[in-house]
Order: structure tokens, then sequence, then C-alpha cells
């Protein structure tokens, strides 16, 4: 009966065994990928920084040469400015900073995020502003790890907030992506090419700058901006712990 009976029953046993433990397998995965998903992306980003910055180091030298040569000029106005506040009675409170290496970028990361080594442990909060040197601001911490945290850049698409063309003009900014953030404004407003928009309080902090004025019939003009700063240069960027 044994020889006639072709259908035995033991590799089946056996077949189902193993899709049940293939399937009890990912589950542990899935389950361990949920538990330590900041963990396990901050060691990822640390793992392939080293290949990144390799693989941009050389393309970007002469831009970050002029990069660093405005964020030092743009320093030295800043705190002229401040020195400036202060002599008049109203001191403007100079922000606590973090220093953050740069562990990713795009097109490593979404367009519009970065990834620093400053993170939990280092002093980094959810919101903080973030500068890319001065008092050129780019964005603020949108996550931390315990070392490690992701940047939102103010041109992330539909990032809105509040600032102050020239210093004076209140406008709401909306990100574009790719570094690029919009806004309009009355159609008499006084804007050109190169004027600033700031972080609305006593101690500043320049967002963007104009690069585009597009004025038609109606009762609006259209005003294009750019980040401060070209991110895909950064190294260092400061977190900003305090702003007044």
């Amino acid at each position: 009966m044994m020889i006639l009976n072709s259908r035995n029953p033991a590799p089946l046993a056996r077949a189902r065994r193993a899709r049940f433990a293939v399937f009890g397998v990912l589950v542990v995965v899935l389950a361990a990928a949920t538990l330590w998903r900041g963990p396990l992306s901050e060691w990822l980003w640390r793992a392939t920084a080293p290949l990144m910055a390799a693989r941009y180091s050389d393309s970007g030298a002469a831009a970050l040469a002029s990069t660093t040569a405005a964020l030092a000029d743009r320093e030295a106005l800043y705190q002229e400015n401040l020195d400036l506040k202060a002599r008049l009675g109203r001191p403007g409170i100079a922000p606590v900073r973090i220093l953050g290496a740069v562990l990713l970028r795009p097109p490593a990361t979404p367009y519009d995020t970065l990834v620093i080594d400053a993170g939990k442990e280092e002093g980094a909060v959810v919101g903080d502003y973030v500068s890319a040197g001065g008092s050129a601001l780019v964005g603020t911490i949108s996550e931390v790890y315990a070392h490690a945290a992701r940047v939102r850049l103010f041109s992330a698409p539909g990032e809105k907030y509040n600032a102050l063309l020239r210093g004076s003009v209140p406008l709401s900014i909306e990100g574009q992506g790719g570094g690029s953030m919009v806004a309009q404004a009355p159609s008499g407003t006084v804007v050109s090419a190169g004027d600033t928009a700031l972080v609305p309080g006593i101690a500043g902090g320049l967002v963007a700058r104009v690069t585009q004025v597009d004025k038609t019939e109606s009762s609006f003009v259209t005003i294009y901006f750019q980040l401060p700063a070209n991110i895909f240069t950064l190294r260092f960027v400061e977190v900003w712990k305090q702003i007044p």
C-alpha cells in the first residue's frame, strides 16, 4: 500500500513548516525595523556619508570657497547689526549655536532635506533653526535621533513661514522645492533681485534672497527667492538654540 500511495504527507508538512518559518522571520524583521527605525537610519546615514562625501568633494571645491567667503561677510554684517542694536539700547541676543557636520544631502536624501551629525545628545531639538554659517538660515530641525538629525529646508515643497522683505515688509513665503521659494506682495511693493528676506525678531537671520520679480496687471506681484547658501556644497551647519 505504501508503494502505491504516491502522495507522501511528509514533504508537504516540511514545506508548510518552512513557509511558516520564513513568515515568522519576516514578522520579526519588520517589527525590529519599526522599533529601531531611528538607530538603523542613523547607522546607515553614518555608514554611507564617507562615500557620498567622496563623490561630491572634488566638484564642489570652487563653489565651497565662494560660499565660505560670502558667509564670512554675512557673519561680519550680522555682528555689526547686533552691536548697533546694543548701542541703541535694544541688544539682539545671539543664539546659542551647535556645530554639526552634514552627513547627507540631495540627491542622497529627499530634495530639500539634510542629515547632520548633531542630535539629541548634542542638544538639538525639533524646531531649532539651522544656519549654513553666520546669519544664513536654511531650515529647521524636523527629526532628532541620538547623534543625528534631519533638517527640513525652508524651500521644501509646501513649507510656509513668515519673513520680512528687506527687514520691514511682512511676507508669507512658500517652498517650491530645489532651493527655491515664492511669495506674493501688493503690486506697489518696491522689490528687486538681490533683496533679502529675514526672520522676524530682534536677532534677525537671512532666510532667502530675491532672484526674480514678476509684475502683472493684477493687484499682486510674485516674488521668487533662493536659499542664501548652496546646500550642495555645505560641509558644516549651525543649529540655533534660541531666537529672541
